[in-house]
């Protein structure tokens, strides 16, 4: 089984947060605009470290942060 991140719950998160931008994310978070930029492209898994980042910033519950970053790749079953 394979697991991705969800990039669309991403987003809504940053939408309800009123951020707008990956720059603007990348300041609050303190993670590299590239390295998000490649998350939300679904170009790279993120690091624990960085998962922890967006969870705080983004406000999410383990549950939320799990679901999002754990999302089940149905394009692979």
């Amino acid at each position: 089984m394979n697991y991705g991140v969800d990039t669309i719950e991403l987003q809504k998160k940053m939408a309800e947060k009123r951020i707008r931008t990956i720059g603007e994310l990348s300041q609050k978070c303190g993670v590299n605009r590239n390295t998000l930029s490649d998350v939300l492209n679904q170009k790279t898994r993120p690091s624990t470290a960085v998962m922890y980042k967006l969870a705080t910033v983004l406000e999410m519950s383990p549950e939320m942060a799990g679901k999002i970053f754990f999302a089940q790749n149905l394009h692979d079953t």
